[in-house]
């Protein structure tokens, strides 16, 4: 039995079957860290997206064209304000800081074709709110840079962190014409007899987190819009906390 095993080993065949079965064995284990870094994405970020606060509301914006008999006029944006909080990870044990965080490559689909979809940064000139549905303010993308003080408004955040805000609305989706003396913008959209269906949107993003070390994060942020109570209430708000299903991976630089 000796002499026929050493005389196995002994062939050409039985290495290169050896050889072939360790290929493969690494290949299977190269191929499970592949798939579970797919699935997982970057385990110890030095910074993470803590939480996402959504916004739904809606807004008459006056047309200042009289209609006879009638003391209002009123184009309907339905708008969804966003804001993303990104935290210093303290379980990470080095010294990272951000450049940037960006959102990139928006894609919003709706299911109605009313109103048309468009994307605002902050306002920067009315003090009173954070948004204003104004051209200039109209984007493609949004970048916030870091600063030593962090200023949602001029796109500013620290190099450990902020928040990073932005605004998706569909503007124009309906029209409130009415003799009403007192109007309710909370009511509008059930005044114009809109359904949630009517104003559903669904909405992908990149979101990319940027550091001074050439190292770079992403995540596709995806999201339902508006939230569920905006037909009845006129404005609604929510907090994800639930961030685990947003996967980061290491981008090349």
């Amino acid at each position: 039995m000796k002499e026929q095993w050493k005389k196995l080993m002994n062939r050409k065949s039985f290495h290169i079957s050896i050889l072939i079965i360790m290929t493969l064995i690494i290949l299977l284990i190269l191929g499970f860290i592949i798939l579970r870094y797919q699935v997982e994405g970057e385990t110890n970020l030095p910074f993470k997206l803590s939480k996402i606060s959504i916004i739904s509301s809606s807004e008459g914006i006056d047309k200042q064209e009289q209609v006879e008999g009638n003391r209002w006029n009123f184009d309907i944006n339905q708008n969804n304000d966003i804001y993303m909080y990104v935290d210093k990870n303290e379980e990470y044990d080095k010294t990272e800081i951000i450049d940037k965080i960006s959102i990139e490559n928006i894609q919003m689909t709706k299911q109605n074709e009313k109103g048309t979809l468009q994307i605002y940064k902050p306002d920067v000139e009315n003090q009173n709110v954070i948004f204003s549905n104004k051209e200039q303010n109209l984007v493609q993308n949004i970048t916030y840079e870091a600063a030593e003080n962090a200023d949602i408004k001029n796109l500013k955040i620290t190099n450990q962190g902020g928040i990073v805000a932005i605004r998706l609305s569909n503007s124009k989706m309906a029209e409130y014409i009415a003799n009403d003396e007192e109007i309710n913008h909370n009511e509008l959209l059930k005044k114009a007899n809109i359904s949630l269906e009517d104003i559903k949107i669904d909405v992908q993003f990149d979101f990319i987190i940027s550091l001074k070390s050439m190292k770079k994060y992403k995540s596709t942020i995806e999201l339902q819009l508006p939230l569920e109570e905006i037909i009845e209430k006129g404005t609604d708000s929510k907090e994800l906390t639930d961030m685990e299903k947003y996967v980061f991976k290491r981008e090349k630089t």
